[in-house]
């Protein structure tokens, strides 16, 4: 057996959850109950005490911070820092907050992407399944949270130093941080505080991304499933499929950088979609005529099925934009504003801190401008794989049902921040700019 044959997904057994490695953290921050259909009170009262914790360890840091300024107030400027300081825990509490209200809406859209979504595509001439975009979304999960339980232990280790030298935490709160049991407690908060900052900001980013990855790989499916709409007509009519790669094999060379996934096998399938294809009807016959139009009507119900699959990812994604626009909104300003204030604190004391912290909210703005135009290019995609989809051999009623599926996939697929601020790389650019804008503006201020 070949390597290519080995390592064909194909005959792979189809996801049963797609976004399970996002449960725990979620659970962890708050953000998903510990039991979702709760059986009885006790599971109820458990997952609104647990709820109640986060925001309890979240929202006592800003009110600290408060009393801090409030007793050693002088100004805007003086305080900036700690201002900036603020805006992480202010936008996890929200993050915390707009999940525990909508937390139906949540399950009902990953209900609805575990339900809807095709593992595999049309059976066709090449044929793919989602498992490459899975293993992509999964593994970007457990790295951006690596990522952030490893920010989360730079920050523990300075307090331990700090405790090993015997010198005070540095908190906002005004008592004894050095003996016990004052020290335990307080680097105890800080510490879950900090976690659950971490994991609010950064499961919402895996969220976003992990979705946005799973609908591109929903978008290659359709892809290849539009591009061979024809040879799927062909393969059901009993066309062999090893007659048909050898006259058409060069269809390889139009998908050819044309998925950013899941990749195409020119392998026979043995299911259309999800179902299993009837044996029967397979490998029967060895001579063709591609422009017969006794293959219109499989063409036509081919490309029926993938105006289906095209109408579930349109669906989807305004599920997922109605959900995540709001906090898509809240993160683009934090992170102008926090930009800008760290800009400034970087031009009166720079130091290997504060450029950590500018390059690590960079990065994690950029996980939602990469991935949010990741599916503009994809979806743009489609009416390029429907002109590649050999409709010069289609008759009259599929060259229509074709020009349907272009007409209805003519809109930029887009998820807005608001629903105005398309997250693309060219917002990723505006927020820079702004965020510097703003910072110059500081700095004018405070020269005058």
């Amino acid at each position: 057996m070949s390597a290519k044959e080995t390592s064909s997904t194909l005959d792979t057994e189809p996801i049963k959850n797609y976004t399970h490695f996002l449960e725990i953290p979620l659970k962890i921050v708050g953000c998903w109950d510990w039991f979702e259909s709760p059986k009885n009170e006790k599971e109820i009262i458990i997952n609104n005490l647990y709820f109640c914790l986060v925001l309890f360890v979240l929202i006592n840091v800003p009110v600290t911070l408060y009393v801090h300024l409030y007793t050693e107030w002088v100004d805007v400027m003086t305080s900036l820092d700690k201002l900036a300081d603020c805006l992480p825990f202010l936008v996890s509490i929200i993050i915390v907050v707009y999940f525990g209200l909508y937390r139906k809406e949540m399950y009902d859209l990953t209900k609805f992407l575990q339900r809807e979504f095709k593992y595999r595509s049309a059976h066709g001439l090449t044929n793919m399944t989602m498992l490459n975009s899975y293993k992509t979304a999964r593994n970007f999960g457990y790295f951006y949270t690596a990522c952030t339980m490893f920010s989360v232990t730079m920050y523990v280790i300075p307090e331990i130093i700090n405790r090993w030298n015997r010198q005070p935490l540095q908190s906002y709160i005004y008592m004894d941080v050095v003996r016990s049991p004052f020290f335990e407690f307080t680097f105890l908060r800080q510490c879950v505080a900090q976690m659950f900052v971490g994991l609010a900001m950064g499961q919402f980013g895996v969220f976003f991304a992990s979705n946005a990855i799973l609908l591109c790989g929903q978008l290659d499916l359709v892809c290849c499933s539009l591009r061979n709409a024809r040879y799927t007509a062909l393969l059901r009519c009993g066309i062999k499929h090893s007659v048909l790669a050898a006259a058409h094999g060069d269809i390889q060379g139009d998908e050819l950088y044309n998925y950013i996934y899941n990749a195409a096998e020119l392998q026979p399938s043995r299911y259309h979609y999800d179902q299993k294809m009837n044996h029967n009807i397979l490998n029967t016959k060895t001579s063709f005529d591609i422009y017969s139009r006794e293959f219109d009507e499989a063409t036509c119900e081919a490309l029926r099925d993938c105006a289906r699959v095209s109408d579930v990812i349109n669906a989807y994604k305004a599920k997922f934009e109605r959900f995540a626009s709001p906090l898509l909104v809240v993160r683009v300003v934090q992170v102008t504003m926090y930009l800008c204030m760290l800009l400034y604190a970087a031009t009166l004391n720079l130091d290997m801190v504060t450029v950590e912290y500018l390059v690590a909210v960079m990065l994690d703005t950029f996980v939602y401008c990469f991935y949010g135009n990741q599916i503009i290019i994809q979806a743009d995609r489609v009416s390029t794989a429907a002109y590649q989809s050999a409709w010069h051999t289609m008759g009259v009623r599929p060259r229509r049902l074709l020009l349907n599926i272009l007409l209805a996939n003519r809109r930029p697929v887009a998820v807005r921040a608001g629903y105005f601020l398309p997250m693309d790389l060219h917002t990723f650019l505006v927020i820079i700019k702004t965020s510097f804008s703003y910072y110059t503006l500081l700095v004018n201020v405070n020269e005058k």
